[in-house]
């Protein structure tokens, strides 16, 4: 954003001004439009209030510390910490998608920085579904502890859930954290095998190294795995040593159970990023707000799809009646006629 407007500076008017000058100039310009940056963290608060008392179930935990000042604490300013917060809609929605979360953050870039934790489901017809979200102060273990721990708490308390992220030492450490409730068998955890092949890269130079790597993991057997490996073991041994350091269930699809349902990336968090990209600019009230207007754009999407769809099928039900050739066990969910 800020090299973009750097560019049109230069162009409109002949010169180009330095980063932090049109930085500080895009937060002035924001703070006119959507208020001022410090009174939104006072109007943060209200706001969640009015949310909770109009959409019942929706769930917010804001964290607070106190100034401190030297070697003194001062008790009486407080200041944000961090956020968690999930919609009602998105609660009861994650009941009938599949037992899987991706989760992945993303940096704000407000005038106080911060980080956006995520947490994304897919129904049964892979469509994209925002759980959960928080804003912290950054990547951290005891940030992805207290997402994590409210996300299971208020949004995923089934057991068996598959989580999908990185290899961060945060998400590692939150993982195996034994208050958060995300350990087996309650709980499984999954490699991105993006991240895993990145990172590989790193010590392999080539796209064979990752290539072949990302061959075996995606392997649905465990004879197509093996014929992987030992084309890995073949052009450099010291690949498999480095593959063989990860628990094959974390990473492979032939030993996970069934439990990806084929996702092997944390892709549709990153969709989900690429949404938020324009609201990471603002101020913190903004920010959340929208989420829930994005939520609510989709959640009507939804609703009219499905709409859609019981009307095809009411209007096929009607059709069959007439001609006397209903039958009900060939009546499909989404409408259409087959014999089952």
């Amino acid at each position: 954003m800020v090299k973009v407007l750097q560019q049109a500076t230069e162009v409109d008017y002949g010169f180009r001004p330095s980063y932090r000058k049109v930085w500080m100039a895009k937060q002035k310009a924001i703070a006119q439009i959507y208020g001022d940056w410090e009174e939104s963290y006072a109007e943060l608060p209200r706001w969640m209030l009015r949310v909770q008392l109009t959409m019942a179930g929706t769930v917010t935990v804001l964290k607070t510390s106190p100034i401190k000042l030297g070697d003194q604490v001062d008790e009486s300013t407080m200041y944000f910490h961090r956020l968690f917060w999930t919609f009602s809609p998105s609660i009861e929605a994650f009941r009938h998608c599949k037992p899987l979360v991706s989760i992945d953050g993303t940096h704000s870039y407000g005038k106080y920085g911060g980080t956006l934790l995520l947490a994304i489901a897919q129904d049964g017809n892979s469509n994209i579904l925002p759980i959960a979200f928080a804003l912290v102060e950054g990547e951290n273990a005891e940030s992805w502890s207290f997402f994590l721990s409210n996300l299971q708490s208020h949004v995923t308390p089934q057991v068996g859930i598959l989580v999908i992220s990185d290899r961060h030492n945060g998400i590692k450490a939150a993982h195996e954290a034994p208050e958060n409730g995300w350990l087996p068998p309650r709980a499984f955890r999954a490699f991105c095998i993006r991240h895993v092949a990145a990172n590989f890269s790193l010590s392999f130079k080539g796209k064979d190294a990752r290539r072949m790597l990302v061959n075996a993991a995606y392997a649905k057997t465990e004879a197509e795995f093996y014929y992987w490996f030992d084309i890995m073991r073949t052009e450099n041994p010291a690949m498999c040593d480095l593959a063989n350091r990860m628990e094959y269930d974390k990473w492979t699809q032939h030993q996970n159970s069934g439990r990806q349902f084929g996702h092997m990336t944390t892709n549709i968090s990153e969709c989900v990023n690429s949404v938020l990209k324009g609201t990471r600019n603002l101020l913190v009230t903004s920010l959340v707000k929208s989420t829930y207007e994005r939520l609510a754009e989709l959640f009507v999407v939804r609703r009219q799809m499905a709409e859609a769809q019981m009307g095809i099928g009411a209007g096929s039900l009607r059709s069959t009646r007439q001609t006397g050739t209903e039958h009900p066990a060939s009546v499909a969910y989404n409408g259409s006629h087959r014999r089952p």
